[in-house]
């Protein structure tokens, strides 16, 4: 199943010149980092589930089949990974700074998705800005936007 959902998204969002590892993509990287979020209070609310599939959707111009194929494998993802490092990586290596904050702007969003920023949602947004080189400034202008927006 795993490989039918990686083999999926290959052929539909990447030209066969340009097919990367799926692992090591920039919309599962972002969904991973979403996810992680959503599980740093030992739950994935309903609330949070939706607010990541509706920033998939918005962010990656995705439709509603793509969003779940999208949501599978990062779950997955999300399920083996021991590091952020991997997906931190793909991101920096693959946007500029405005997108890195948009990107902390989300993580916020799926923080405030149930109305209560838990310590540990504050304290991996904050480890997950800094491995994405976003200054304090620019986090906290993040945070204050998703708040604003909810």
């Amino acid at each position: 199943m795993i490989k039918t959902l990686k083999d999926y998204f290959e052929k539909n969002f990447f030209p066969p010149e340009e097919q990367p590892d799926s692992k090591h993509s920039l919309e599962i990287s972002t969904a991973v980092l979403m996810l992680e979020i959503a599980y740093a209070d030992s739950s994935l609310d309903e609330v949070e589930e939706k607010m990541i599939r509706e920033a998939m959707e918005s962010q990656f111009h995705l439709s509603g089949e793509e969003v779940e194929t999208l949501f599978e494998l990062a779950k997955q993802e999300a399920d083996h990974a021991v590091s952020l490092y991997n997906f931190t990586k793909t991101i920096n290596d693959n946007l500029d700074r405005d997108n890195k904050v948009k990107i902390v702007e989300l993580l916020w969003r799926v923080a405030n998705a149930d109305m209560v920023i838990d310590k540990y949602e504050e304290y991996f947004i904050r480890k997950i800005s800094d491995l994405l080189y976003v200054s304090h400034s620019d986090y906290i202008l993040a945070k204050h936007r998703a708040s604003e927006s909810i």
